[in-house]
This record gives C-alpha cells, sequence and structure tokens, in this order.
C-alpha cells in the first residue's frame, strides 16, 4: 500500500505530503513534521512486503540506518529517528532541499570542471567515513546525490545495498547495483571487496559530472578487453577537450577494470585531482585573443557503439520517416550486436549483457528523431509508470488491444502511434522488461 498526501504517522506527528521516489526495495515520501517542518520517511515498498525473505529484508533495511547513523558526516544525509507504522518499521531523515546530481547533469550537461571536483572531494571526505566505520557504499552515483540549493554542497544518500567489508576478502554479496557506476567486481557473487569498489563509483560519477556520459558498464570493458585487447571506453578528454590529461588520466586510474589497477583508497585517488592544475578551470575558457584563436574541439562520433556497430542506416531510416523498416533495422542491429544472427533471436543472457553504448545509441536515435515520442527510454517510463505490468504496459504503449497481444502486422508505423509504441522489439518475447532494467 503507497500512503498517498495526508496520510498521518506516528498519531499525527507526521503528515505525508507526497511519493518522491521509488526504487527497487524502497519508497520515499516527503513529509511534514507536527512543528512544520518538512522531513523524509523511507520504507520497503509494497513489492518487498510480499517476498518470503521479507523479514530478512527489514532486518536489512534496518540495518541501514544504523550504518547512516555512525557515519555522521555534512556530506551524508542525517538519520533522524526510526518509527514503526502500521508494523513497519520507516527510517526519518533530514529534508533536503534541492535537486540531485542526475537531473542536474540531464537538464544542464556537463559541471564546471571546479564545480565538479569540489564535489567529488566533498563525496571521497564523506565516503572515507564511511569506509573507516568499515562499510561499503556500493551504489555510488549521480541519481544517488544530492545537491542543496542555492548552495556548492553534494549530498550521498541511499546506502540501501551498503556491506560491511573486510579488506582483501573474498565473500557473498548481493548483485544490485547500477551499470555505469558499478566496478567489474560487483558482477561477482563472490568478490573481493575493498575502498576501491567505491574509488569506482565516485570515478565514474565524476567522468559524468564532466561529461554528461554514463561510461560504457565493466561487462561490456571487459568482454571488448578480451576480444579486440582494447578497452571500449572512451577517455572522457574525447567528450571535453578542456580537461588536463593529467586529470583526464585520474579519471581512467579509478575507473581501471581490475580492482588492483585502481587507486587502493579514495585518499589515494583524490591525491591525483589534488595535483590537477586545472581545480579551477570551468568547462569552456574564456575566448582566446583574436591573434591565436581557440582550437575547435575534436570531431566525436555521435552515435558511438561498443563493438564498432555502423548506426548510419538506422539514422537514415528514422530521418526520412521509414519507421516500419527502422522497426526491422533496429531487431538486426541488436543481433548482431550480440553476435546472435545465426539463432535469430536474444535470450535474456543476452540481454543483460548487451553494451550500454550501443543500447543508449538506438534510443537516442528513436527519440531523436520521433520528437520524443519513440524510444527504449520513453518506453521505460511507461514502464515505471504502470509498475512493470506487461498487460497495463501493452495497452498505453498499443500493443495489445481488447486483452489481446496484436501480431506485428497490425502495428502502426506512423508517427501517431501512441507514444512509446516503437521500436517494437522484445515486445512477444517478454524480454523487454530485462532490457527496460538495463537502461541507466
Amino acid at each position: 500500500m503507497v500512503w498517498q498526501a495526508k496520510h498521518v504517522l506516528q498519531n499525527g506527528k507526521y503528515t505525508i505530503e507526497k511519493t518522491i521516489r521509488e526504487g527497487s526495495f524502497g519508497i520515499t515520501y516527503l513529509a511534514r513534521e507536527n512543528t512544520g517542518n518538512l522531513t523524509v520517511i523511507k520504507t520497503l515498498n509494497d513489492e518487498v512486503r510480499q517476498r518470503r525473505d521479507f523479514s530478512k529484508l527489514q532486518q536489512d533495511f534496518l540495518n541501514e540506518a544504523l550504518r547512516l547513523a555512525k557515519c555522521s558526516h555534512p556530506h551524508i544525509v542525517r538519520v533522524d529517528e526510526l518509527i514503526c507504522e502500521e508494523s513497519f518499521w520507516c527510517i526519518v531523515m533530514e529534508y533536503i532541499e534541492g535537486t540531485d546530481l542526475a537531473t542536474r547533469i540531464e537538464t544542464r550537461g556537463a559541471l564546471p570542471l571546479s564545480e565538479a571536483l569540489l564535489y567529488t572531494r566533498q563525496l571521497g571526505d564523506a565516503l572515507t567515513t564511511v569506509h573507516k566505520q568499515g562499510f561499503l557504499h556500493r551504489d555510488i552515483k549521480p541519481l544517488n546525490i544530492l545537491l542543496r540549493k542555492d548552495k556548492l554542497e553534494a549530498v550521498l544518500i541511499d546506502f540501501g545495498i551498503a556491506r560491511e567489508f573486510t579488506p582483501n576478502l573474498t565473500q557473498v554479496h548481493t548483485l544490485y547495483f547500477s551499470d555505469g557506476f558499478a566496478p567489474i567486481e560487483q558482477y561477482d557473487r563472490r568478490a573481493i571487496r575493498g575502498a576501491y569498489t567505491d574509488v569506482y563509483g565516485l570515478a565514474a560519477t565524476l567522468y559524468a559530472m564532466v561529461t554528461a556520459k554514463v561510461p560504457e558498464y565493466a561487462p561490456a570493458r571487459e568482454r571488448s578487453t578480451f576480444k579486440h585487447k582494447t578497452d571500449s571506453l572512451i577517455p572522457p578528454k574525447q567528450f571535453n577537450h578542456y580537461l588536463s590529461d593529467r586529470l583526464n588520466e585520474a579519471i581512467l586510474l579509478g575507473l581501471a577494470l581490475e580492482p588492483e589497477n585502481r587507486p587502493q583508497s579514495v585518499l589515494e585517488w583524490l591525491k591525483l585531482l589534488d595535483s590537477d592544475s586545472s581545480t579551477t578551470s570551468p568547462v569552456s575558457p574564456p575566448p582566446a585573443p583574436e591573434s591565436t584563436p581557440a582550437p575547435p574541439p575534436p570531431e566525436i562520433p555521435r552515435w558511438s557503439s561498443a563493438v564498432g556497430m555502423d548506426y548510419s542506416k538506422l539514422r537514415d531510416l528514422l530521418a526520412t520517416g521509414k519507421w516500419e523498416d527502422a522497426d526491422v533495422e533496429t531487431a538486426s542491429l541488436m543481433l548482431m550486436v550480440a553476435g546472435r544472427e545465426k539463432q535469430g533471436r536474444l535470450d535474456i543472457e543476452d540481454v543483460k549483457k548487451f553494451p550500454g553504448r550501443d543500447l543508449r545509441t538506438i534510443d537516442s536515435l528513436w527519440v531523436e528523431y520521433s520528437n520524443g515520442r519513440f524510444g527504449f527510454s520513453v518506453q521505460k517510463r511507461i514502464w515505471k509508470q504502470v509498475k512493470k505490468n506487461y498487460d497495463d504496459f501493452g495497452d498505453i504503449v498499443g500493443w495489445r488491444r481488447g486483452n489481446t497481444w496484436l501480431p506485428y502486422s497490425e502495428l502502426s508505423f506512423n508517427a501517431a502511434a501512441p507514444e512509446g509504441h516503437l521500436p517494437s522489439w522484445g515486445r512477444r518475447g517478454r524480454l523487454w522488461g530485462f532490457l527496460a532494467e538495463r537502461l541507466v
């Protein structure tokens, strides 16, 4: 059950204002105390409450509150109290007025270098406190970082998958993470964990701040290195040519595939940033004198691929409004990217391993040439709105009619089709939900 606005908790101490965010496990509300102050209340969502292992998950949830309470720091969200409501535990936390870093990057693009490095040092200092307590955050990404309104202050939130760690000890741990910001060891249930795990997430976040791009996800990079003897990660300097070579190298070092090749602590990695002479440089320097005009930025392929795929045909089909041909081309490209042309289909593992860079490229092409009506990211937004219900999703995007899934011949291949109608890949095999989870 989702609490609606005006729902009262703790005999009137808190009143729900609205839902802020719902994730895979938790749901977060904005609430108002009876003193008039705003606060944030987080609890487990309905889906988790129906699980057989709910008792264990609720204990993990309480452990999150204890971890947060131990990690008192100005750049870590503050825990105020634990409450039990309707037999379910809730964490009451400080309300931070502002926006998350992901929204800031999405709406305004790359941050000025001075601002990005300031936030990185703040978060690095916070993580050092976390690590001293014997914990790892394990989900550092722009969506889990809040920026205080009218202040240059970043605050780390969401310790839901944080875990205790013993340096250099192999342990079994959960596989919850975010593609693009998670290191390769987080894709293995048994892996040696250490502070270098969070170094990767922080370096990936800095990469996103200075490029407005998400780094290629680790398994795709690993496959590329094995197959082509080269890492598929595009250096951040190729997206932002005002980065110094030293800062570019520091980010890449923090994003090293193998844990032993990264700095072994956050402090060690931060020292590489402190030595950079560009810490006060903006993303775009002031205009050069007329006698020495600034060189233009290097040409970067707009539609990139982790496997060297050419997307020009798909681009041309979409640009000319040939929606059905573009839909067929999309299916063909996905088979080629995954190396499954002979099989003629993808399975769940193929979807889970599909290169994130290619997934984003296909999505970007569809979104741009349909004026935001079609694309995987459009479908994901609808998918989340219907709480991952296949039938409801099919009804909204026009893949179902009268409780019946339509054959391919009855789909609408025109710009007036329902929002999210195309591309139609995966609709019959019910693999689309797995693909939606891959989009960052």
